[in-house]
């Protein structure tokens, strides 16, 4: 083999080795795209997943929030029911203690 065949050989098996760089070069950006891709994916359903998740948490907290507001509502309105209902229990003693303290005014004028 002589020098030009020689060097041309080299020169052969540089262009396959520079190609085949270009290619796993090539390769690496295609998986790392697709890695990316992937993990845009991932992290898209994790927020739509977390989104549900807190949506729900909200809705319960809703929930909770209304039936103890009720359940309070409920309370002092049987509370007020009480107290008018004891109030017009008095009216009458009310009513007859101040006709009474009239008519004892009045006898002793």
């Amino acid at each position: 083999m002589d020098k030009t065949e020689i060097l041309r050989k080299i020169k052969e098996v540089e262009e396959k080795i520079d190609e085949e760089i270009k290619k796993t070069k090539e390769e690496a950006n295609r998986r790392i795209f697709a890695a990316k891709e992937e993990a845009r994916k991932i992290v898209e359903d994790a927020e739509k997943e977390a989104q549900k998740i807190y949506n729900e948490i909200v809705e319960k907290g809703k929930a909770e929030i209304e039936k103890e507001r009720s359940e309070i509502k409920e309370k002092r309105l049987a509370e007020i029911s009480e107290l008018i209902r004891e109030a017009e229990k008095k009216i009458d003693e009310a009513v007859e203690f101040v006709y009474n303290e009239f008519v004892r005014a009045i006898e002793n004028a």
